[in-house]
């Protein structure tokens, strides 16, 4: 084994892994998004993911990633928001204005 296929080799492995991180950040989101739209009393539609980078939040080195949450309030009309994760923690969601039933 020499130098290239140990370099070939930890590609290969840090691709692997920021693969598994970004699915495992995916599958919290969905949670998040599901459980956030039953709290508000909200259809939840869809949800995907916008942007991420690296960041840091406080000491803690992780993927800052946006997903668009689409929703609906009155089973008719769509809305599309924002959920913002660090790693697996929710760090907040932006709704844009929507329209309550019978209103």
């Amino acid at each position: 084994m020499n130098l290239l296929d140990v370099i070939i080799f930890l590609v290969l492995l840090l691709a692997v892994w920021v693969f598994w991180q970004h699915r495992q950040q995916s599958e919290s989101a969905q949670k998040h998004a599901v459980y956030y739209c039953k709290q508000q009393g909200l259809q939840f539609l869809d949800i995907r993911r916008d942007k991420t980078r690296w960041s840091f939040k406080g000491n803690q080195p992780g993927w800052r990633s946006t997903f668009k949450l689409g929703f609906s309030s009155d089973g008719e009309t769509r809305y599309e928001g924002d959920l913002t994760l660090h790693n697996q923690k929710l760090v907040g969601v932006e709704l844009p204005p929507f329209r309550m039933p019978g209103q």
